[in-house]
C-alpha cells in the first residue's frame, strides 16, 4: 500500500509563501491560505475603471536562483524585464541625478499577476483565499488543525507561516520562535494612487510625461514616484503611484487613510505638479492605501533566513528575515522549504 504524502499548510501567499510552495511541490500535498482575495501579498494591483496601479511592490530585481524560478513565468509572458529610467528629484522638481539603468522585473499586466501565474504553472493541492487563519491547534497525533473564518482544516504535518512577524507571532505558541518574531520591528508606508481625466489634460502636456519612469524624492514625506503607465505590459492611460517615507507614515499611523491621502496629494502637487503634468482639478481617480508592514527596520538577526522548529513542525519565512526586497522573500521561503523537506 502506497504511503500518502505529507500535508503542508502555507499561510500567506507573498513571495516567501509562493517560493516555499513551489519548492515543496511534488514532495508533499501543499495547501495555500491567504486572508486576501488574491495571491501575492504586497505584490498587489489596484484596478479602477480608468487605470490600474501597482500600489505595493513596484518592481523587483533577481539573483541567479530567483531568475531561474522566474524563467517559466517570463517564458509565458507573465513576468517582463524592465530597465526603468530612474532619477532623483529635488524638492523643486528638478532632476539632480540620473541613476544607471539596471535590469529589473515586473509582473504583467499587473504585479498581482505574478501570484496567479505561479498558481497556473504549479497545480497545488488546495488554495484557500479570503481565509484568515485565526488559530493553530496541534492534535493528539502531532498534526495541525487550522481555524479559518469558521472553517476547520486539519491533518497537516507541517505549517509554514509566510507573513509579517507580528502576524506570525500571534499564531505561534510561547517560545523562542515567537520571541524572535516579536523582536522584529516593521515600518509602515502609505501609497497614493492618481490618474488624470483625459479630456481635462492640457494640450501642452506631452503624452509621455514625465521624462522618467521612477523618481526618488528628497523630501521628508515623499519617498518615491512611479509612472505606472510606463511599465511594460501596461495600458498607456497615465497612472501614478506615490509612496511615502517610512518615518513619516509611522508618525501618522493612526490618521485615517483618506485624510492622509489629501495631505500627500497636496504635498505632491505643491512640489511636483508641473513635473508630472498633473493638476488637482484634472484628476479622475485618487486613493490612498496604508501598508502597516511595508518593510523591516532591521531584518531578523538569523543568518539562515528563516525560523524552523522541526520537532514542533512549524516554520516562519518572509522578506523581513533577510532584508526588505522581493528577492529576500524568495530566498527565505526557498531555504525554509529545504529545511522542511529534510524534516519529513
Amino acid at each position: 500500500m502506497q504511503q500518502s504524502r505529507p500535508k503542508i499548510a502555507i499561510i500567506g501567499t507573498g513571495m516567501a509563501g509562493l517560493a516555499s510552495a513551489v519548492a515543496l511541490h511534488g514532495h508533499a500535498d501543499v495547501s495555500l491560505f491567504d486572508k486576501s482575495r488574491g495571491l501575492g501579498g504586497r505584490m498587489a494591483t489596484r484596478r479602477s475603471e480608468l487605470a490600474a496601479f501597482d500600489h505595493g511592490v513596484s518592481r523587483f530585481s533577481a539573483d541567479a536562483d530567483f531568475a531561474a524560478f522566474l524563467e517559466p513565468l517570463t517564458a509565458a509572458g507573465s513576468v517582463l524585464a524592465w530597465s526603468p529610467n530612474t532619477v532623483r528629484l529635488s524638492p523643486q522638481g528638478a532632476i539632480t541625478q540620473t541613476l544607471p539603468a539596471r535590469r529589473q522585473w515586473v509582473a504583467s499586466p499587473g504585479m498581482s499577476s505574478l501570484g496567479r501565474a505561479v498558481l497556473a504553472h504549479y497545480q497545488f493541492d488546495a488554495v484557500h483565499l479570503g481565509a484568515a487563519v485565526g488559530a493553530l491547534e496541534r492534535q493528539a497525533d502531532h498534526r495541525y488543525r487550522l481555524h479559518a473564518e469558521g472553517q476547520i482544516y486539519e491533518n497537516f504535518d507541517r505549517v509554514i507561516l509566510a507573513m509579517p512577524p507580528a502576524q506570525a507571532a500571534a499564531l505561534l505558541p510561547q517560545g523562542a520562535m515567537r520571541q524572535a518574531c516579536e523582536s522584529v520591528a516593521m515600518q509602515p508606508c502609505h501609497t497614493l494612487m492618481l490618474a488624470p481625466q483625459l479630456e481635462l489634460e492640457t494640450a501642452s502636456t506631452p503624452e509621455d510625461a514625465p521624462e522618467w519612469d521612477v523618481a526618488l524624492v528628497d523630501d521628508p514625506m515623499l519617498e518615491l514616484i512611479i509612472a505606472n503607465h510606463r511599465k511594460p505590459g501596461r495600458e498607456r492611460q497615465r497612472a501614478f503611484v506615490v509612496q511615502t517615507q517610512h518615518q513619516w507614515s509611522a508618525e501618522h499611523i493612526d490618521v485615517p487613510a483618506a485624510e492622509l491621502g489629501a495631505l500627500i496629494q497636496a504635498r505632491l502637487f505643491d512640489l511636483f505638479g508641473d513635473t508630472l503634468g498633473l493638476s488637482p482639478k484634472a484628476l479622475a481617480y485618487h486613493s490612498c492605501h496604508r501598508w502597516l508592514y511595508a518593510a523591516a527596520a532591521k531584518p531578523l538577526p538569523n543568518p539562515q533566513g528563516f525560523l524552523f522548529d522541526a520537532t514542533g513542525g512549524l516554520g516562519v519565512a518572509g522578506d523581513w528575515c533577510l532584508g526588505t526586497r522581493v528577492r529576500h522573500g524568495f530566498a527565505s521561503g526557498t531555504a525554509l522549504a529545504a529545511a522542511v523537506k529534510t524534516s519529513l
